[in-house]
């Protein structure tokens, strides 16, 4: 048998064409990787984002009661309000002057009220305290025992001031609109803590 270099020659010429393949293969292969990878990323982050805003609400269903019984529940994501500081203080004192303030929850609650009559007149938490014939705790000067001679809150713990801004930042327990006093019996059975506020 005579040896044909030229088939031999043939063959080489096909090298390239294979090579080519081979390497287009593989581009596929990395590429499909590469975004197997950006997809597992991507899933990851909105499973992370998930995860934080489940432990987020967590926070709030652990920190304060709810009582579906009677009326609270705790939820957030309701209206925010922006306030000026001094409004802030202001809004504390009087939540301070008419709540169980040795209790977060009673604060809570109260702060709620004021919240949800701001919500259903639209108007600021401010319009509301200070309207005419509602809040005692502003009539009748009371939350002045609240602020210092540097327009600053005291007699308040950290706790308390917590929970007004998680308030504004959209934590409630409750969707009442009014509130008497714990010796206040005939008016209401619905408090969320003893020697609270009965709300309605």
């Amino acid at each position: 048998m005579v040896y044909k270099p030229k088939n031999f020659v043939k063959y080489l010429k096909l090298i390239p064409l294979f090579s080519f393949i081979f390497l287009i293969q593989q581009t596929s292969m990395v590429l499909s990787s590469e975004e197997i990878k950006v997809k597992n990323e991507n899933f990851n982050k909105i499973a992370e984002k998930e995860i934080i805003e489940e432990e987020k609400i967590n926070v709030y269903i652990d920190k304060y009661i709810s009582d579906p019984s009677k009326g609270f529940n705790v939820t957030e994501g309701n209206n925010t309000y922006s306030l000026t500081n001094e409004e802030i203080v202001l809004l504390s004192a009087v939540i301070a002057s008419e709540a169980n303030r040795n209790s977060i929850d009673d604060t809570l609650a109260v702060a709620s009220v004021i919240l949800n009559r701001a919500d259903l007149k639209g108007i600021s938490p401010i319009d509301v305290i200070t309207a005419p014939g509602q809040f005692s705790g502003y009539l009748g000067d009371y939350y002045l025992r609240y602020i210092d001679e540097n327009g600053s809150l005291k007699n308040v713990s950290d706790a308390f001031i917590n929970t007004v801004y998680d308030s504004l930042n959209g934590v409630r327990n409750n969707m009442y609109y009014s509130f008497r006093s714990w010796s206040t019996t005939g008016y209401s059975d619905n408090y969320i803590v003893e020697y609270g506020n009965r709300y309605n």
